[in-house]
């Protein structure tokens, strides 16, 4: 076991001790940036019998397991892993042959639907089918225990929590849709051998497959766990192991993945286990814990942290504070499109910069080349506000909001920089594609960073510029009650990711373009 010369704080040293020689079960519930990785992992190395932490992600796991490594804890004995990743790995182990496709589910409905196994009346609405089945896995319905397959209340549970049929069309379709999703789901389940990201720790609960026990596990980011996580944690332990829940239900950002937004609370009720708190943030100066509480009142401050600074910028001030124009600086915001804006505003001046999230760009290309006919900019336009006009409806009508918003902030951000394309004399959707390429990128150091609230989760910079905050926070579509409160947690991320420095920033004043711009543009796509 590794000496350190960490002051821990009461709170701490309580729930390492704890850990370290009490028996029962903690949720341990931590605010921002209160050291709660390097606390876990301090307890895990003096726990007795073998340990895993569970990660919400690949990124934060390969972190752990970096930091495991540098303390000169042997993996045998303290672990770290994505919950995907050790209910696979168990999986593999039980079903010889198993391959990963990631559509597994839309290839089976689309194949029915080619064969007109499903009726013409709800083709229409494959894609709500799909995504209900994948709810219906991350609620581990069919799991033993957990309520018969074919039991419908259960699906129409899942359907009121994320108003999923909210139109009357749709409604008095439900019975049909739920009976279809009910049989897809069953048809997925049979085909053992393939596995979806979903089936990764349903399918093993499932067909209730052995697993390698540990004496304790220990979840991470435990406020985003949905019911199937929970399971596979109980799976893992040994009958006299211990859960360890971490995390902090405000920074729970993910309900609309299936996440249960009571997660902290349900964790706590089902392992029996006992609340400990870490209350104390060592990332935020004073002043910013202050604004932070406008959020959550429970924050505080170290008592030697410095006052910190909360201010308002223009973005044209930003623009020539060359100092703050580097890789300890950030600009966040809710949506996607401000930032692009923002981007092109700093590459037209030649300041260097990036966008978290890889993956964000992949779907704005994927969106940009959908329709293969086409090859101009101009014609692209077009194209766009078709498909936002029919996305818009279509989301509307199911009273999906937040769909909505992800249609509109995709549609407006490809506008951005079709934009910066035009002004470059660049008339390609090739062109497109190269740009997107050129801003967007994973795990951005050492440069400006720019990047969506929800990406920025876990990640902390000395300057942070929350671009555009009242026009975007909270979301304009947020309607259900569990909607609402996490939008209330994104901006308690927001604030809680500086160091030193909190800006509201403002977002770029818009290029007045020549009067004879648009004429060329519209004579041109004539």
């Amino acid at each position: 076991m590794q000496t350190t010369a960490i002051q821990w704080s009461p709170q701490q040293a309580a729930f390492i001790k704890e850990a370290r020689t009490g028996t029962s079960s903690i949720v341990l519930i931590a605010v921002a940036g209160a050291g709660k990785t390097t606390t876990i992992l301090e307890a895990a190395d003096g726990m007795g019998g073998i340990s895993i932490i569970l990660a919400y992600n690949k990124k934060i796991a390969e972190e752990i397991k970096a930091k495991l490594k540098k303390r000169g804890i042997d993996w045998k004995r303290v672990e770290a892993a994505t919950t995907h990743s050790i209910g696979l790995r168990n999986y593999k182990k039980a079903v010889p042959g198993v391959i990963v496709k990631g559509d597994k589910v839309g290839a089976i409905c689309a194949s029915w639907v080619e064969n007109d196994e499903i009726p013409i009346t709800l083709v229409p609405h494959t894609g709500t089918i799909c995504h209900l089945v994948s709810l219906a896995k991350a609620n581990a319905v069919g799991v033993p225990g957990q309520g018969h397959i074919d039991d419908t209340s259960i699906w129409e549970d899942i359907v009121d929590h994320f108003d999923l049929f909210d139109e009357e069309p749709l409604q008095k379709k439900a019975d049909q849709l739920i009976d279809v999703g009910i049989k897809l789901l069953k048809a997925s389940n049979e085909l053992r051998q393939v596995v979806d990201f979903d089936d990764m720790i349903y399918l093993p609960l499932l067909y209730q497959i052995k697993f390698f026990e540990y004496d304790n596990v220990i979840m991470d980011e435990a406020q985003d766990a949905n019911l199937c996580r929970k399971l596979l944690a109980d799976a893992l332990l040994k009958e006299t192991g211990r859960f360890f829940g971490v995390g902090d239900p405000r920074q729970a950002i993910y309900g609309f993945t299936g996440a249960d937004n009571e997660s902290m609370e349900n964790l706590k009720q089902y392992f029996q286990a006992k609340e400990m708190p870490l209350t104390v943030t060592y990332r935020c100066p004073k002043n910013i814990v202050r604004f932070a509480q406008t959020w959550v009142d429970h924050i505080q401050a170290h008592e030697s942290a410095p006052q910190g600074t909360v201010t308002a910028m223009t973005f044209e001030d930003f623009m020539v504070k060359k100092a703050l124009h580097y890789g300890d600086s950030a600009i966040l915001c809710r949506n996607t499109r401000p930032l692009v804006s923002a981007a092109f505003a700093l590459i037209r001046q030649n300041i260097p910069c990036r966008i978290e999230g890889r993956n964000i760009g992949e779907a704005l290309i994927k969106l940009a080349t959908r329709w293969k006919s086409i090859s101009t900019i101009p014609e692209l336009e077009d194209k766009l506000e078709e498909w936002l006009d029919m996305e818009t409806q279509r989301w509307m009508a199911k009273k999906k909001m937040a769909r909505v918003q992800e249609a509109e902030d995709k549609a407006e951000t490809l506008k951005v920089v079709m934009d910066a394309c035009l002004e470059k004399k660049q008339h390609l959707i090739t062109d497109v594609v190269a740009y997107i390429n050129s801003i967007f990128a994973d795990n951005v150091t050492g440069i400006l960073t720019l990047s969506t609230i929800h990406k920025s989760k876990g990640r902390e910079w000395k300057y942070v510029f929350w671009l555009d905050r009242f026009a975007t926070c909270p979301s304009k579509y947020a309607s259900m009650p569990w909607e609402i409160e996490q939008e209330d947690n994104l901006c308690y991320v927001a604030a809680t990711r500086s160091m030193n420095t909190l800006v509201d920033l403002a977002a770029p004043v818009p290029k007045q373009k020549p009067a004879n711009d648009n004429k060329e543009q519209q004579e041109k796509a004539a």
